[in-house]
C-alpha cells in the first residue's frame, strides 16, 4: 500500500529512515550513472595519481606484463587547476551591508554589519572556508559551506535551573534561599550555562550532500541532508542516553565506499552525522530541522531555526537538466591521459633503446 504522507512530515524515526535510505539511493545512482567514478577519477588526477595510488603517484612507475612500460605522468591538470583557483580568489572578497532604508539606525546598523563581516572574514576565516569550496567547485563541479549557530559557542552568560539550599524563615516558616554574608543566596547546583553562542563555518565535498536528484537546480531544493563526521566521545558526552548505539556506529574507515579517497585510512573514533534541513513550505509551514546518527538515533528534532538552507553551493556550471555541478576540469582529463600516454611511450622507447650497446669481436682492437 503507498504511503501518501509527506515524509518530511512523519515521526522522527521514520524520517531518519527514509533520509537514510534516500541517501542511499542518491550513492547508488552516483555509482551507476558513472559521476561517482568521475569525482574519484578528478580527485587522483588533482593529486597525481594516474598510474597507481597516492603512495607511489609522484615517482616513475612500471606496468606491462613484465614492467616493461615505463610510466610517467606530467600533471598539466593541476597547474591549470590552481591557476583558475587563483584568478578567482585572488580578489579578497568584498561584501557590503546596505540599509533599505535611509533613517539613522539603520545606518548605524550598517556599519556594524560591516564590522561583523570583515570580523568573520579574518578572525572566523569565512575566506579560507570560501577559498576551499572555491577548489571542491573547480576540481569536483561543486563545492558547499554550511552555516550553522551554534548555542554552545562563546563565554557563560548565564545558567537555567538554578538550585538553591533553601531554610525554613523562622519568622514566615515559609522556605526561603539561604544566604551568604553578603546577602546572596548560595546556589546548590549551577544547573545547565547559557553560553553567548556564535556562528560557524564548515566546508562539504560533493560526497557529504544529499537531495533530491530528480530536480533540475539545487536552487529548487525544499530539503537537504549533510553529513560531517565527529568524534563520537563527545557525542556521547552530550547524549549519555545512547551510549551503547553510539558505540556500535561504523566509523569513518569503514565507509570507504562514499569516501573521497580509500587511502590515509586508520582506526578513527570519527563517526557520520546527519542532519535535515526543510524550509518553511505550505506542507511544512514551520519547517524542520533534524539531528540524527540512525534511524534509532535521533538527537534532537525541532522546527527550521533559519529562514533558508543553511548549506550554500558554489559550482562553475550544472549538468543541464540536472542538479549535478559541471568542471572545465572535466574535459581537460582525457587530454591529461592523452599527454601522459605520450611521455610515457617517449620514456619507455628511450629507457629502452636509448643506451647504446656496439658488438665487436674480441682482439679486434
Amino acid at each position: 500500500m503507498k504511503d501518501n504522507k509527506y515524509f518530511a512530515a512523519k515521526e522522527p524515526k521514520k524520517t531518519a529512515q527514509v533520509l537514510l535510505s534516500r541517501a542511499n539511493t542518491w550513492f547508488d545512482n552516483l555509482e551507476m550513472n558513472g559521476y561517482l567514478e568521475k569525482l574519484r577519477q578528478m580527485w587522483a588526477a588533482y593529486h597525481g595519481a594516474y598510474y597507481s595510488s597516492f603512495e607511489t603517484s609522484h615517482e616513475i612507475t612500471f606496468g606491462g606484463e613484465q614492467g616493461e612500460l615505463t610510466q610517467l605522468a606530467v600533471n598539466h591538470l593541476r597547474n591549470i587547476a590552481r591557476n583558475i583557483l587563483v584568478m578567482i580568489t585572488a580578489t579578497r572578497p568584498a561584501l557590503q551591508a546596505r540599509a533599505t532604508n535611509n533613517d539613522y539606525k539603520s545606518l548605524v546598523q550598517t556599519k556594524l554589519a560591516n564590522g561583523l563581516l570583515d570580523y568573520y572574514l579574518r578572525e572566523k576565516r569565512l575566506e579560507d572556508y570560501l577559498r576551499r569550496a572555491c577548489e571542491y567547485a573547480v576540481v569536483l563541479g561543486s563545492g558547499y559551506i554550511k552555516l550553522d549557530w551554534n548555542a554552545t559557542a562563546g563565554e557563560i552568560y548565564d545558567y537555567i535551573g538554578e538550585e538553591y539550599e533553601m531554610v525554613i524563615d523562622p519568622v514566615t516558616g515559609e522556605e526561603v534561599p539561604l544566604k551568604d554574608e553578603l546577602g546572596n543566596p548560595v546556589i546548590k547546583s549551577e544547573g545547565f550555562p547559557v553560553h553567548e553562542g556564535d556562528v560557524e563555518f564548515s566546508n562539504l565535498s560533493p560526497f557529504d550532500v544529499v537531495f533530491d536528484d530528480n530536480l533540475e537546480s539545487v536552487m529548487d531544493a525544499e530539503w537537504v541532508v549533510c553529513r560531517s563526521f565527529k568524534n563520537k566521545f563527545d557525542i556521547i558526552a552530550k547524549y549519555p542516553e545512547f551510549e551503547d548505539k553510539i558505540n556500535s556506529l561504523p566509523t569513518k574507515e569503514q565507509m570507504y565506499s562514499i569516501n573521497l579517497t580509500r587511502s590515509f585510512k586508520s582506526e578513527t573514533d570519527l563517526i557520520p552525522v546527519y542532519e535535515f534541513y526543510h524550509k518553511k513550505t505550505e506542507s511544512m509551514p514551520d519547517g524542520r530541522y533534524m539531528l540524527f546518527l540512525s534511524e534509532d538515533i535521533v538527537l534532537l528534532d525541532t522546527p527550521m531555526p533559519y529562514r533558508q538552507l543553511p548549506v550554500f553551493r558554489m559550482s562553475s556550471a550544472d549538468i543541464l537538466g540536472s542538479p549535478f555541478g559541471y568542471s572545465e576540469l572535466f574535459d581537460i582529463l582525457p587530454i591529461q591521459d592523452a599527454v601522459n600516454s605520450l611521455y610515457s611511450t617517449i620514456l619507455t622507447n628511450q629507457s629502452t633503446f636509448g643506451v647504446q650497446n656496439l658488438w665487436v669481436p674480441r682482439g679486434a682492437d
